[in-house]
């Protein structure tokens, strides 16, 4: 008489069940060589799953009560039109989310202090507050003009 698919699967799950209860050590030690002689091609497995599952992967690394959902993330996605709040550059799937109010400042993970951004900025800004990015950028930018100045001052005082 041939089973239906529950009814091999119940068989299964009653099997395994009975074999962990007679010697859970040596299953634990069984699954653990499993998973290591399957490292590679879990790891394989997950990375496509979150390459498919982009505004869930990315709503997976959030942590805390009220961190934003997978639908949240892309709403914000959506409403940013797919460009980098700093920036304006369109995004791909190298984007990062950006904490407005740095976590390392008491930031959390709610959709509010969210954004997405361009990783090179994400990377620039750090724990830095927006407006503490604005005043380095001008620092730099006041630098780069101060050089930029010095190096024409030189080739103008040297004969050519």
């Amino acid at each position: 008489m041939p089973k239906t698919i529950e009814q091999v699967r119940e068989y299964k799950r009653l099997h395994m069940a009975r074999k962990w209860a007679e010697d859970p050590e040596g299953m634990r030690a069984k699954a653990r060589a499993w998973h290591h002689a399957n490292r590679e091609h879990n790891l394989g497995k997950m990375r496509d799953y979150y390459a498919k599952r982009f505004f869930w992967g990315r709503a997976m690394k959030l942590r805390g009560a009220g961190r934003a959902t997978t639908k949240e993330l892309a709403s914000l996605w959506k409403s940013q039109r797919g460009l980098c709040a700093l920036t304006g550059r369109r995004l791909d799937r190298s984007a990062q989310l950006d904490h407005i109010l740095p976590k390392a400042r008491g930031g959390g993970d709610k959709i509010g202090n969210m954004r997405w951004v361009c990783a090179d900025v994400n990377i620039l800004k750090r724990h830095l507050t927006d407006e503490e990015l604005v005043a380095l950028c001008v620092d730099v930018m006041a630098w780069i003009g101060r050089r930029i100045a010095m190096v024409e001052q030189l080739r103008g005082a040297s004969p050519p």
